[in-house]
């Protein structure tokens, strides 16, 4: 390969990155409201056509997780979120399925059998609203709806159930 050709390749995959990170990430800030808490609001329509608003959790703790089916680490974790959510029927779970296609977030739902509410974010404005860099990441919010602790990455049950403690 010449110099030139070389220098094609490199411009157009920094484009394509760059392109990735802006979808991934999503474009505004339409979807960051705030609830009566001072939290981030989110709302938005589930897998199963219902419609969800996080106020509704107000008064109770509850974990947000945003993930993708595309995404390795959220397969692996998926297991202990459910695991968690069933040991924990007291705290709110809820799901976000960010930057994926609805087929897919459906049919990563029911291999898992994920029970709790899951809201489709199909363009990341609300993974973007929350400022969700990474999937899957999972947020721990107190009763008045305020962010407490925050998980990077994927997360066992174990890791659950301490950022719970710190939040309860």
């Amino acid at each position: 390969m010449d110099a030139k050709r070389i220098i094609t390749v490199v411009i157009i995959a920094a484009i394509a990155v760059i392109l990735v990170l802006v979808l991934v990430r999503g474009c505004g800030d339409e979807a960051a409201t705030t609830v009566d808490g001072g939290g981030t609001a989110l709302a938005g329509e589930t897998l199963d056509g219902e419609e969800f608003d996080l106020a509704e959790t107000s008064g109770q703790t509850t974990v947000v997780n945003f993930f993708a089916s595309w995404c390795p680490p959220c397969n692996q974790e998926a297991p202990e979120l459910v695991a968690f959510a069933a040991a924990h029927p007291d705290v709110a779970v809820v799901g976000v399925a960010t930057s994926d296609a609805r087929g897919d977030a459906v049919g990563f739902v029911d291999e898992y059998g994920i029970e709790f509410p899951v809201v489709f974010d199909a363009a990341g404005e609300l993974g973007a609203a929350w400022d969700i860099e990474y999937l899957p990441t999972t947020l721990f919010l107190d009763a008045e709806g305020r962010e407490v602790e925050r998980l990077v990455g994927g997360a066992t049950q174990a890791q659950f159930e301490e950022k719970l403690a710190a939040v309860q």
